[in-house]
């Protein structure tokens, strides 16, 4: 029975430690786009925006994963290759550890993202006078995805190229060709940060070996 206990103890350590990092390590300001303020558009907040001369990024109260607000990117679309995107920059960081980034992109019938329209996370790397050093990007959303569903995109960078300094963390929707009609896409619930330590992930490891050792003794 204390073999029981200690195997239970270390592995609720370890999920604890596991939870902690997971909520500390999230470096976006407002994740879920809930502190727009009053503005409309993506610039009252952490986030920033652009969209050459054809696209926005909006704070939408009608659409959420969860909260009352997601993000929402739009291009109008007068030429090929078109694009919108927001973004918040980092200084300061860790550069010599790999990074997370994941969030959720939702298509919505009612504001459809068009064909041949893609969208996507980034993480751009760049030095002290702000050049652009390394692009990390995410899996691509199309319109492969089920419509009026929250769908999760993660990927994990390299670590930080040598030089960086900065780095900006975008959601971004693209135009492959010419149309004339909106196309949109929907994120919520973003996370970026540090991989969990590998001290959380020994605990853990630790913890489950344990707690199978006495189950099998126990058989």
């Amino acid at each position: 029975m204390k073999k029981l206990i200690i195997a239970l103890l270390i592995l609720g350590a370890g999920l604890l430690g596991f939870q902690v990092q997971a909520q500390a390590s999230n470096l976006l300001a407002d994740p879920g786009f809930e502190n727009g303020g009053s503005a409309i558009v993506l610039r009252d907040g952490p986030w920033t925006w652009s969209g050459g001369s054809n696209g926005d990024a909006f704070y939408d109260p009608n659409v959420a994963r969860s909260g009352s607000k997601s993000a929402k990117t739009v291009m109008w679309g007068a030429g090929g290759g078109d694009y919108a995107y927001y973004v918040e920059e980092f200084t300061g960081l860790d550069w010599t550890v790999p990074y997370n980034m994941s969030g959720y992109f939702m298509r919505n019938s009612a504001y459809p993202l068009q064909p041949n329209a893609t969208a996507m996370f980034e993480v751009k790397w760049m030095n002290a006078l702000g050049n652009l050093i390394r692009i990390d990007t995410s899996p691509e959303f199309n319109n492969s995805y089920a419509i009026d569903q929250w769908h999760s995109i993660a990927f994990t960078t390299p670590t930080p190229p040598t030089g960086t300094a900065k780095v900006a963390v975008v959601g971004v929707i693209l135009s492959n060709q010419a149309y004339s009609s909106e196309s949109a896409m929907f994120t919520d619930d973003l996370h970026f940060g540090v991989i969990p330590e590998p001290g959380s992930i020994l605990m853990l490891g630790t913890g489950l070996v344990g707690l199978l050792g006495f189950v099998r003794r126990k058989r």
